[in-house]
């Protein structure tokens, strides 16, 4: 008799203990998917805020960043002491780095232009695919660029030889990734702001090689070209602060007003 009670004891035990687990399994954690489900991957969210209405961009800042005096000399780099096979794909010319890089029509070249204050409470949608970096001829392209909080960085190579990609983030994740010749693109996703500075991107099998991402919350962004100029389209008219930062020189920071389907100009000015 007594065995008899254990056992339905025990079997009553089992069954409150089975409902239990399939009540919290209802109630709050997801069953985990079978092998034939399909699996979806994360959808990419821009910041929280309001909604960007597309119908209030009506206003541009655009203008020059300049420059005046003596830039500084840029040594050509020795590739063939690193490595023979970044020499022969120059021909073995030695090429000058993209340090400070003056036009011909006294601007400066590679400034990232932003807008860092005055955009502030808007929810921006997210650019289609990712940002680019190539390394081509051993030498990061581009040198400078910006993209976008929550997108990914995509770094490809076009090199026949190996190379290792040394992020050195401070506001996202670090990373170091060997990519030899032939590799697919290294993808690191960038959760977070980072302007200034922009992160530092290098390669520790040769030294030269260096590039710079900066990380910004919204798509009002330029880095000066050919023609030291750059463009902030579509703005909602305000006050805004625009900042510049090379990498050699100091931020600078100026604040403007431009009033709905105004264009305004803005230079900046660099000295060596």
């Amino acid at each position: 008799m007594e065995k008899r009670l254990a056992l339905i004891f025990a079997c009553l035990i089992c069954s409150i203990g089975c409902s239990e687990a399939q009540d919290s399994d209802r109630s709050g954690r997801a069953a985990a998917p079978s092998a034939s489900e399909p699996q979806t991957a994360p959808v990419k969210v821009a910041a929280k805020g309001k909604p960007w209405n597309q119908a209030l961009g009506t206003a541009t800042i655009a203008g020059s960043v300049n420059f005046s005096g003596t830039a500084p000399r840029a040594r050509p780099i020795d590739m063939a002491g690193a490595d023979q096979k970044c020499a022969e794909i120059h021909g073995g010319k030695r090429v000058k780095p993209d340090t400070v890089v003056v036009n011909d029509n006294g601007t400066l070249r590679n400034v990232f232009v932003w807008v860092k204050t005055g955009v502030e409470g808007w929810s921006f949608p997210m650019p289609e695919g990712d940002a680019l970096l190539d390394q081509d001829g051993c030498l990061y392209e581009p040198h400078v660029q910006g993209m976008r909080t929550g997108q990914s960085l995509s770094i490809a190579t076009s090199d026949p030889t190996a190379h290792n990609v040394h992020g050195y983030a401070k506001a996202n994740r670090p990373f170091n990734r060997s990519q030899p010749a032939g590799a697919a693109n290294v993808s690191i996703r960038m959760r977070r702001g980072e302007s200034t500075p922009p992160m530092k991107v290098k390669c520790d099998i040769h030294p030269w090689m260096n590039a710079y991402v900066a990380v910004v919350d919204h798509p009002y962004f330029a880095v000066t070209g050919v023609d030291g100029s750059f463009e902030l389209a579509n703005l909602p008219p305000g006050t805004y602060t625009i900042a510049t930062w090379h990498e050699k020189y100091d931020v600078i920071e100026q604040t403007i007003t431009v009033g709905d389907q105004e264009a305004r100009t803005l230079d900046f000015d660099y000295s060596g």
